[in-house]
């Protein structure tokens, strides 16, 4: 799936408001949304992440080479609502 794509879907799921984490920043997923580039492929899953003691759900997009493997360079982002977002203390 390409990454618009996986983000569209993803906001379908989330309530107004929801973040994308990432290691260079995090925005907004309306921002990411329309900023998304249709031609990168990546891969979803759901999951959590753990950040000092807090557990939350999150949606992760994992970013695909040219053979269509996940990327091993830590590359990617998750998706957290804004209620957990601010729970981790972002």
């Amino acid at each position: 799936m390409n990454l618009r794509e996986a983000f569209e879907e993803i906001r379908e799921e989330f309530d107004v408001g929801a973040m994308v984490i990432s290691s260079g920043r995090d925005r907004p997923l309306d921002d990411e949304v329309r900023d998304a580039d249709a031609e990168r492929e990546v891969w979803v899953e759901w999951g959590e992440i753990i950040q000092d003691g807090v557990s939350v759900p999150a949606t992760h997009v994992l970013f695909l080479d040219e053979d269509g493997y996940m990327m091993r360079d830590g590359s990617g982002m998750s998706v957290v609502s804004a209620r957990d977002y601010a729970r981790l203390g972002r």
